[in-house]
């Protein structure tokens, strides 16, 4: 848990015609990641289904929205990825022949809709006004008109003998344009051109205002009803043809293309499926390879050499929100301890030392079980609300108020020097910590020895001159720290030159150490921030009317927990990242990227 999992290299040996079956299978176990090679020909095992597959690709901007509808089923590909995808696309040209009518309609029918409620808006514009929309429909033979829907920006000039008028409209620029008919064509090429939208007047729209926009309700309404109908038969349609069972095939063949691509190969008849794998047994692979009964032959093997191996964070499920913060660097390398354990108990006590409120707190915690089911990282917020929790109920804060619970600790404004200190003396063990970790990781790249005769008289060093700034500390142990990192350093280098670098690399180590550990009293500074709004709200609400006072603390308690909350989550982040991560942790891993499964069901939307 404290270390990140090595996966581990995987070959498999499979014939090339169940390549394709074989790894949607193993994608669906999450546990591999495919090492890519350079597209060529031989390799490549759908080569010859590309141009099918572009086919069927560029069907998808006309047929997609249609195909969405219903549910694609994956069924395991049994036979040769030609066979499947031949019989696929000829079950889809079937269905083409059918839905094309069907879809030429509705679409017809879905535009004119578009057109009607935009000419709906502008006459519900023009009813008040002084323009009379009857003389408008009444135009003719020599006169004509249309509306268009310009950008805001639109620049075009109005071709002479032309009359224009202003219509409100909101975020663009809407106008009425009347002139001679054998004039108006070139006047809706000159809209086009700058991308505006035409809106004509149907030949059956008769009469003034009112009667219009009456004639359009009832022709929306009956085109709304044959959308819904045309919806329906392609719907049923979709569903005789069996279409989601093709579509289906033909998108694993599709994924197969986009995430894996090449493979190597070993014969004519026969391919390596190489990679990695956190399944270190082997045993969820060779379990999906009996299951789907596959003839293939799975072996785990030594990397290749140059390969870098990626590493995977392998934590309980109530302790992965807490991953965000050494995933923020990369990864843990496998040299590297994994500080996401640790974590889950440093981060919710920085948090809910900073804004320790009983009732706050548990606002928060309410706020993370229900966003968690949605939102994983909500995580966060439950644990940081209960630790909020905890030191509301030690500090005797409810809602901003200390008058109503008594402090089971101390309340921050009647001991700032002692809210300020804790914070320190947590900073000066946390840091020890992470020299201590980063001797861990020392110890699992076999570089102990170093470690042992330099760093660690270093942290003897710090630990020594630590109670100097507090109380008169015994001068031997810094003496000792000092002694023993310049002997060490000298043993290690074997040279003046090394030993005056290591020197340097004390004061300056040393210096960011201080520096890191005094920036530690900013958790003690933003409780007592958080103390002294919450105690300005209260004594606002206490001195104004009693009507007032309840709306008051409401709203005061909904700023405390907006501002504080993302103010101290962000002091919380960046005491972690900077000050604690800097001592052991460098994200120098490779990050291990499984295989995207092929969905196995798309649920559609109608």
């Amino acid at each position: 848990m404290f270390r990140p999992l090595s996966t581990r290299w995987f070959e498999i040996l499979c014939p090339r015609a169940e390549s394709v079956r074989i790894l949607a299978e193993l994608a669906r176990t999450g546990a591999i990641e495919i090492e890519r090679h350079d597209r060529r020909e031989a390799d490549f095992p759908l080569a010859h289904l590309a141009e099918p597959l572009a086919v069927h690709e560029s069907l998808y901007p006309r047929y997609g929205r249609y195909w969405e509808r219903g549910i694609w089923r994956h069924s395991v590909l049994i036979e040769p990825p030609e066979a499947v995808l031949e019989r696929a696309m000829a079950r889809i040209a079937a269905w083409r022949v059918e839905a094309d009518p069907l879809i030429d309609l509705l679409q017809s029918c879905e535009e004119e809709l578009l057109r009607l409620k935009w000419l709906a808006q502008v006459i519900e514009t023009l009813i008040d006004t002084e323009l009379d929309f009857g003389a408008v429909a009444r135009s003719g033979p020599i006169l004509g008109t249309f509306c268009a829907v310009l950008p805001l920006e639109a620049r075009w000039p109005l071709p002479d003998a032309m009359l224009l008028r202003q219509i409100p409209w909101e975020k663009e620029r809407c106008v009425m344009i009347l002139g001679p008919r054998e004039r108006l064509d070139e006047a809706k090429r000159l809209v086009q051109s700058v991308k505006g939208r035409l809106i004509e007047r149907p030949a059956w729209l008769k009469g003034d205002a009112r009667d219009s926009l009456g004639r359009i309700r009832a022709r929306r309404t009956f085109l709304a009803t044959r959308v819904v109908h045309l919806q329906a038969e392609l719907d049923t349609l979709f569903d005789e043809y069996d279409l989601g069972v093709s579509l289906g095939k033909v998108s694993t063949l599709s994924w197969f293309v986009r995430h894996v691509g090449c493979l190597e190969p070993a014969s004519a008849n026969l391919v390596w499926i190489t990679g990695w794998t956190h399944d270190l047994g082997g045993t969820s692979l060779n379990a999906t390879l009996d299951r789907t009964r596959a003839r293939a032959l799975l072996r785990l093997a030594p990397p290749p050499r140059g390969k870098r191996v990626p590493q995977v964070l392998w934590n309980p499920p109530w302790m992965r929100p807490f991953e965000i913060f050494a995933r923020a660097l990369g990864v843990p390398g496998s040299d590297e301890v994994d500080p996401t354990p640790l974590l889950a108990i440093l981060v919710p006590l920085l948090f809910g030392y900073m804004f320790g409120d009983l009732g706050q707190g548990a606002v928060l915690l309410g706020l993370g079980l229900w966003l968690r089911p949605r939102l994983p990282l909500a995580g966060l917020l439950v644990w940081g609300g209960a630790s909020a929790m905890l030191f509301g109920l030690l500090q005797g804060s409810l809602f901003a108020r200390e008058d109503i619970l008594p402090a089971l600790w101390v309340s921050p404004l009647h001991d700032p020097i002692g809210i300020l200190l804790v914070p320190l003396l947590v900073a000066v063990g946390l840091l020890s910590l992470g020299q201590m970790l980063a001797g861990v990781g020392a110890r699992w790249r076999g570089d102990l020895r170093h470690w042992l005769m330099q760093d660690l008289g270093f942290l003897v060093l710090y630990l020594g001159l630590i109670p100097w700034f507090v109380a008169d500390g015994p001068a031997w142990l810094p003496i000792l720290g000092l002694l023993w990192y310049l002997t060490g350093a000298f043993l290690v280098h074997r040279d003046l030159l090394g030993t005056l670098a290591a020197i340097g690399h004390l004061a300056e180590s040393g210096l960011q150490l201080f520096v890191n550990t005094i920036s530690f009293a900013r958790v003690g500074a933003f409780a007592l921030a958080h103390a002294s709004l919450s105690a300005a709200i209260s004594a606002v609400a206490d001195t104004a009317p009693p009507w007032a006072w309840l709306v008051i603390m409401i709203l005061g308690n909904l700023l405390v927990i907006a501002l504080e909350g993302l103010v101290v989550s962000i002091q919380t982040t960046r005491l972690v990242l900077f000050e604690f991560f800097n001592r052991f942790l460098h994200g120098n891993g490779r990050v291990f990227r499984p295989l995207p499964m092929p969905t196995s069901v798309v649920q559609g939307t109608g």
